[in-house]
C-alpha cells in the first residue's frame, strides 16, 4: 500500500481519464480510463467501466474494460468482471464471475496493446439526414405531369348525367377511371312513348 490514498465517494462519478502514484479507492463510478503507478480497490457497489493499467488490482464490484495488472489480481466473491485481463498473478474466489480471457505471460505486450487501443465511433452520414419530400397533391382543376403543376384545364360542358366528385391527383399515381355511362332506354326516363301506347292511340 502506498503512503497516500485518494477515495472517490459513492455519488461521485467521473468521466475522462484518471491517472496517478498512489492508490485509488472507487465506491463510485469511473467511466473512461484508469492508469496507475500503484493499487486500485473496486469496492462492492462500485462501477468501473474503463480500460485499467494498474499494479495491483482488487475487484469486489463490477469492472467492464481490459484489464492489466503488473503484480496480482484478486477478483472477490461479489466481483463481477468483463473483459480480457493480463497479470502474472489471478486470484478468484469462488462466487466471482468473470468473463474474458486470461493471458499470464506477456504483461508489457498487453500494456501496449490497451494503450494504443482508441475507441472509434462512425461519424454520422450527411446522406442519412436527408429525407425525401412527401408527395404534393394538386390542386382541384389542375393537372399533374411527372411532379409538376400544369396549366389549369378548362372546365367540362353541362352534361345531363350527374356530376361526380372530383378526386384530386397525387404525382406519380395514375387517377381513377370515370365510371361507365349507362345506355338510356327509351320510354323510361324519355320522352318517346312506350309502343303499347302507340297502338292504343291508333286503335283509337
Amino acid at each position: 500500500m502506498a503512503d497516500k490514498e485518494t477515495v472517490i465517494g459513492p455519488d461521485t462519478r467521473i468521466s475522462g481519464e484518471v491517472r496517478g502514484d498512489e492508490d485509488l479507492i472507487v465506491r463510485g463510478r469511473i467511466d473512461g480510463k484508469v492508469q496507475l503507478t500503484q493499487n486500485l480497490t473496486v469496492e462492492k457497489g462500485a462501477t468501473v467501466q474503463a480500460d485499467v493499467d494498474v499494479r495491483q488490482l482488487v475487484v469486489s464490484g463490477t469492472v467492464v474494460g481490459a484489464i492489466v495488472a503488473s503484480e496480482s489480481v484478486k477478483l472477490t466473491s461479489t466481483a463481477r468482471v468483463v473483459g480480457d485481463l493480463a497479470s502474472p498473478r489471478v486470484m478468484m474466489e469462488a462466487g466471482a464471475a468473470y468473463r474474458g480471457r486470461v493471458d499470464m505471460g506477456d504483461i508489457a505486450a498487453a500494456r501496449a496493446a490497451v494503450s494504443s487501443r482508441a475507441v472509434q465511433r462512425p461519424a454520422a452520414s450527411d446522406k442519412s439526414a436527408i429525407r425525401p419530400a412527401p408527395p404534393r397533391m394538386a390542386m382541384p382543376g389542375k393537372a399533374v405531369v411527372a411532379g409538376k403543376a400544369a396549366a389549369p384545364v378548362a372546365p367540362a360542358a353541362r352534361s345531363t348525367t350527374p356530376a361526380v366528385a372530383a378526386t384530386p391527383a397525387v404525382a406519380g399515381v395514375a387517377a381513377p377511371a370515370a365510371p361507365p355511362a349507362f345506355p338510356r332506354v327509351a320510354g323510361a326516363m324519355g320522352g318517346m312513348a312506350p309502343a303499347w301506347a302507340k297502338k292504343k292511340i291508333r286503335r283509337r
